[in-house]
C-alpha cells in the first residue's frame, strides 16, 4: 500500500471533491494524509484520513472578508482580475509558509494529488523529492483545446483558438497570478523554473477532470494523460445525515426551492438571500437557504424572513438534493455537481469565472438558467418552478450523471498509475500542450 497526500485550500468546492477521493483510497488500505486548513479539520474528522495543517488559513472564513471585491470583479475580464486578489492575498505572501507544511509530508510519500492551483506549489516539493503527483482538476472546461475558444471569447477556427489560449495563458495569466514570484522561489530551491503557469497547473504524469463526460464534453486534443472520472460528491459529515431539525422542516410542507451560494458568492451577494426569499413569497413557495456563514443568517432573520423558509449556515447539500424542486446556485464546482447529480433544474448567479462558464453551459443544455439581472429574479424563479421542459432536461442529464461512479473511477486510474500501468506520459511540455490539435 502507498503513502498518498491529498493537497487543496480555498472554498468549500476546493475541497469537498477530493474528499470521496481520499477517503475511498484510505479505504482500500493506503496511508492517506489531507493537507489543508485547519478550518476543515473538525469537519472532516470522521473520515478515514488524517487532515494536516496546510501552513495558511486559505478558507472560506478568510475568503468572506474579500466578498465586495469579488462581487465588482470576480467575472470581469475572463476573471483575471480575481486571480490576482486570490495569489496576492492567499498563496505568494506564503509561498515558504505553505512549501514547508506540505514538504514535510511529502518527505516520505509515494504521491501527491493536488488541487491544479495549489500544485504550484506541490509540484515543487515533488520535483526535489522525485516523487510523482497527479492532479485533481475541477474545471476541465480551461484545459486548452483548439475547438472551442477561451471562455466569453467566439470559436474563430482552430489555428486563432489556439493562439488565443496560449496568449491569455502566457501574457495574462502569468502577469495576474505573480509568476515572477514562483520562479524566484524555485530558483532558491534549485529547480527550473516553470515556462508557463497555466501548463504548470497540469501533471506531466496523471491530470484527472472531476467532471462528467456527459456535462463537461471531453475534446480530442487534450493531453494524452488527461481523462474525465466523472463528478466526486461528498455525501457531507456523518455520511450526508440531515439534522433532524432540516428534516422537520422539509416535512413540513412542499418541496423547497433549495438556495445557496456556496462560500465566494453567499459574501459577495449576502442580501440576495433577502431578495430571493421575498420572491419566493411572492410565488407561494417555501425555500430552504443556505447562507454560507453565520453574518448572513443572522442577517436574513433581522430582515424578518417569513417563517416558512429553512434557514441554516452549513447542511450538507447531496443529502437534501432529492427533497428539493429546484435549486439555486452561484455555479460553484461542488454546488453545480450535487445539482447536476439530482437532476434539478438550476438558476445560477455566478460570482467567479468558473461559475459564469456554468451558468451559459446549464442555458446551452437547457437545464438552467443564467440570472445576468436580479431585477428579473421574480419572473427566472417562475420560470425555473413551472418550465416543464427545463425540468424534464435536468432530470434526464442527473439520471445520466448517477449511473457514473467518478470516485471509483478516480481512485482506480491513481492506483493503476502507482501500479505501473503503461500511461502515455510524455515529458512535462508535450504533456502540458495541445494534442493533435
Amino acid at each position: 500500500m502507498a503513502r498518498i497526500v491529498v493537497y487543496s485550500m480555498g472554498h468549500r468546492g476546493d475541497i469537498f471533491p477530493y474528499v470521496p477521493i481520499a477517503t475511498e483510497l484510505a479505504r482500500r488500505g493506503h496511508d492517506v494524509r489531507f493537507v489543508l486548513p485547519r478550518e476543515f479539520h473538525a469537519q472532516l474528522s470522521g473520515e478515514p484520513f488524517r487532515c494536516v495543517h496546510s501552513g495558511t488559513d486559505f478558507g472560506p472564513q478568510a475568503l468572506d472578508r474579500h466578498g465586495r471585491f469579488l462581487a465588482g470583479w470576480g467575472t470581469c475580464f475572463g476573471g483575471v482580475v480575481a486571480a490576482r486578489m486570490y495569489f496576492g492575498e492567499f498563496i505568494v505572501p506564503f509561498l515558504g509558509a505553505m512549501f514547508e507544511a506540505l514538504d514535510a509530508e511529502l518527505a516520505s510519500a509515494d504521491l501527491l494529488i493536488s488541487h491544479p492551483v495549489h500544485s504550484l506549489v506541490g509540484a515543487t516539493s515533488c520535483e526535489r523529492r522525485a516523487i510523482p503527483w497527479v492532479v485533481g482538476d475541477p474545471h476541465p472546461m480551461f484545459v486548452p483545446t483548439s475547438q472551442a475558444a477561451p471562455a466569453g471569447l467566439p470559436f474563430m477556427g482552430r489555428g486563432v483558438t489556439r493562439a488565443l489560449w496560449r496568449v491569455g495563458r502566457r501574457a495574462v495569466l502569468n502577469p495576474m497570478a505573480g509568476s515572477h514570484h514562483f520562479v524566484k522561489f524555485r530558483r532558491h530551491l534549485g529547480l527550473r523554473a516553470p515556462w508557463n503557469l497555466g501548463d504548470a497547473m497540469l501533471s506531466p504524469y496523471l491530470n484527472l477532470g472531476l467532471s462528467s463526460p456527459a456535462y463537461v464534453q471531453p475534446r480530442p486534443d487534450w493531453p494524452p494523460n488527461y481523462r474525465l472520472t466523472g463528478f466526486t460528491n461528498w455525501d457531507g459529515p456523518n455520511g450526508g445525515h440531515v439534522p433532524d431539525d432540516v428534516c422537520e422542516f422539509l416535512r413540513g410542507g412542499d418541496p423547497p426551492v433549495i438556495v445557496t451560494l456556496g462560500t465566494s458568492a453567499a459574501s459577495a451577494f449576502p442580501d440576495f438571500f433577502v431578495q430571493a426569499a421575498q420572491a419566493l413569497d411572492t410565488l407561494g413557495l417555501r425555500g430552504l437557504f443556505l447562507t454560507s456563514n453565520d453574518t448572513t443568517a443572522e442577517r436574513m432573520r433581522a430582515a424578518g424572513v417569513s417563517a416558512r423558509h429553512g434557514l441554516w449556515p452549513f447542511v450538507p447539500l447531496r443529502g437534501m438534493t432529492k427533497y428539493g424542486r429546484a435549486i439555486v446556485h452561484s455555479g460553484a464546482h461542488g454546488s453545480n455537481a450535487l445539482a447536476v447529480e439530482a437532476g434539478l433544474p438550476s438558476l445560477i448567479v455566478p460570482c467567479l469565472f468558473d461559475q459564469l462558464w456554468h451558468a451559459r453551459h446549464h442555458e446551452l443544455l437547457g437545464t438552467g438558467i443564467h440570472l445576468r439581472r436580479r431585477l428579473n429574479l421574480h419572473a427566472a424563479l417562475t420560470r425555473l418552478t413551472t418550465d416543464r421542459q427545463l425540468t424534464e432536461r435536468a432530470r434526464a442529464m442527473g439520471e445520466h450523471v448517477r449511473t457514473e461512479d467518478g470516485t471509483t473511477a478516480a481512485a482506480d486510474s491513481v492506483e493503476a498509475f502507482l501500479a505501473g500501468a503503461r500511461m502515455s506520459v510524455g515529458s512535462p511540455r508535450t504533456a502540458r500542450g495541445f494534442q493533435g490539435a
